[in-house]
C-alpha cells in the first residue's frame, strides 16, 4: 500500500532543511511535518499495518519525517532566492545512464577496469559529472539543485568516481551475472516468466542509484534487472537470495536474507556516501547541546594519545535515525547525525560516534575475497575499547527504534 504524496511530501521538507526555515514560516513547517506524520498512521491503523510495513518509498519517507527534530530547526532570517528557486533537470540523463550501465556490464564481464575498456569507462565517468557539474555551475547552482532522477545519477556517477567503488561495483556485476547463469539452467525451478531466456546476457543487470531494493522489467526476449546500489559489497550469498527472489519469486528464507542485509549499517553506510556527494553541509562544529571540536579533541585525546589530525566537523539534518554518524575519505570529514545534538543525549554516545568515525581514518579499509571493507575484524575489535561501548550502543539502539 503506497501512501500517496508521502514521498514528495519528505523531498519537499528534506529540501527546505537543506536551505534553512525562515524564522515567521516555522510554525507552518513544524505543521506540516506533524500533520504529515498523523495522517500516514491514520491511513495505516484503517488498513491495520504499521508504517514499516509500508512500501520502501514510504516507509523511508515515513522514517525520515519521524526523524526531523522539530525542537532544532535550521532557521534562516529570509531564503536565499538563488537556493530556493533555482531547480535543475538534466535532459538526456537516463540514456546517458545506459551507456554507462553498457560499459559497466562490458567491463565487468570480460576486460576488466585495467583494460582499454575500462579506462574509456573511467573517462566517460569522469566527463558525464564533469558536464552535469558545468551546466549547474552556468545556471548559477549546484549539482544539489539536481532534481529527482538527475540527482539520483549524479550521486551514483561521483560514487563510482570516489576510492574503490567502481571496482567494488564491478565485481557485484560480474559475481550476479555467474549466479544469474547458474539459475537460468536449473529450468524446473524457474518461473514461467524466465523460462525463455537461455542466455543469461539478453538480461541486463544494472546496480544504481534507486529507491527499491530491486525491479525487474522483461520483453519477450529480454529484460533487466536492476539492483539497489547498496548491495554492492553484499556477500554472495545476499547477491543468490536476490537472485532466487527474481528468479523463482519470493520466499520467507530469500526475503529474511536480502532484507536483513538492506537494515545492515553497511548497506546504509554506502547509501548514505552517495546522499551526502551533492548535501551542500555548513561545515560548523557548534552544535545546540554538543561542540564536535570539543568532542574530537576529548576522543583524540583518551583514545588516540592525541595524534590524530582533526578532520573537517559538521552535524547533518539529512540522516534517518539508523545512522548516525559516516567519514567521507574524499573530503576528510565527519558528519554527525543532528539527532544527536540533544541536550537527552549522553556526551558518552556523541564521544562514541565520534570514536567510531575516526577508527575509519586509522583502519581505512581492506579489500576481502574481492569485496570492499570498512568495518574489518580488525576495526570491530577496537570499537569495542570504548570504556562505554555497550551503553552508547543501547542508547543509539533505542534513538533508532523510536524512529
Amino acid at each position: 500500500m503506497r501512501i500517496k504524496g508521502l514521498v514528495k511530501a519528505s523531498n519537499q521538507v528534506r529540501d527546505q532543511l537543506k536551505i534553512g526555515i525562515p524564522i515567521n514560516e516555522v510554525p507552518q513547517f513544524k505543521q506540516y511535518v506533524a500533520g504529515s506524520i498523523k495522517t500516514t498512521e491514520q491511513i495505516c491503523a484503517k488498513a491495520k499495518i504499521s508504517p514499516n510495513q509500508l512500501p520502501l518509498p514510504s516507509r523511508k519517507a515515513y522514517q525520515f519525517l519521524k526523524s526531523v527534530d522539530l525542537k532544532n530547526l535550521p532557521i534562516v532570517q529570509q531564503h536565499s532566492p538563488l537556493q530556493s528557486q533555482k531547480r535543475i533537470s538534466i535532459r538526456q540523463i537516463r540514456p546517458q545512464h545506459q551507456r554507462l550501465q553498457c560499459q559497466i556490464a562490458e567491463v565487468a564481464n570480460g576486460s576488466g577496469l585495467k583494460s582499454k575498456q575500462g579506462q574509456e569507462l573511467v573517462q566517460q565517468l569522469q566527463h558525464t559529472a564533469q558536464d552535469i557539474e558545468g551546466l549547474c555551475d552556468r545556471q548559477g547552482a549546484t549539482p544539489a539543485n539536481l532534481t529527482g532522477q538527475s540527482r539520483q545519477i549524479y550521486c551514483w556517477v561521483k560514487f563510482l568516481l570516489s576510492d574503490d567503488n567502481l571496482q567494488s561495483h564491478l565485481n557485484a556485476v560480474h559475481t550476479f551475472q555467474q549466479l544469474l547463469q547458474l539459475g537460468l539452467e536449473r529450468k524446473q525451478s524457474l518461473n514461467a516468466s524466465y523460462k525463455e531466456f537461455k542466455d543469461p546476457k539478453t538480461l541486463s543487470i544494472e546496480f544504481a542509484n534507486m529507491s527499491a531494493l530491486y525491479r525487474c522489467k522483461l520483453g519477450s526476449e529480454s529484460g533487466t534487472l536492476k539492483i539497489n546500489e547498496g548491495f554492492i559489497l553484499a556477500d554472495a550469498s545476499v547477491l543468490q537470495a536476490l537472485v532466487d527472489s527474481i528468479l523463482k519469486g519470493k520466499s520467507p528464507q530469500t526475503t529474511r536474507v536480502f532484507l536483513e542485509y538492506s537494515l545492515s549499517e553497511e548497506f546504509a553506510e554506502l547509501l548514505l556516501a552517495m546522499e551526502l556527494i551533492v548535501e551542500d553541509l555548513e561545515e560548523t562544529a557548534q552544535g545546540n547541546a554538543h561542540n564536535l571540536e570539543e568532542v574530537f579533541k576529548r576522543v583524540n585525546q583518551v583514545y588516540f594519545n592525541g595524534t590524530l589530525n582533526q578532520p573537517k566537523l559538521c552535524w547533518s539534518h539529512t540522516y534517518s535515525k539508523r545512522k548516525f554518524g559516516h567519514y567521507e575519505p574524499s573530503r576528510d570529514r565527519v558528519v554527525i547525525s543532528l539527532t544527536l545534538d540533544s541536550k537527552k543525549v549522553p556526551r558518552y554516545v556523541v564521544d562514541f560516534v565520534m570514536y567510531h568515525e575516526l577508527l575509519h581514518t586509522v583502519h581505512g579499509h581492506r579489500i576481502q575475497n574481492g569485496r570492499y571493507r570498512v568495518h574489518t575484524p580488525e576495526f570491530r575489535v577496537d570499537e569495542r575499547q570504548f570504556s562505554q561501548y555497550s551503553q552508547a550502543q543501547q542508547h543509539l539502539n533505542r534513538l533508532a527504534q523510536a524512529s
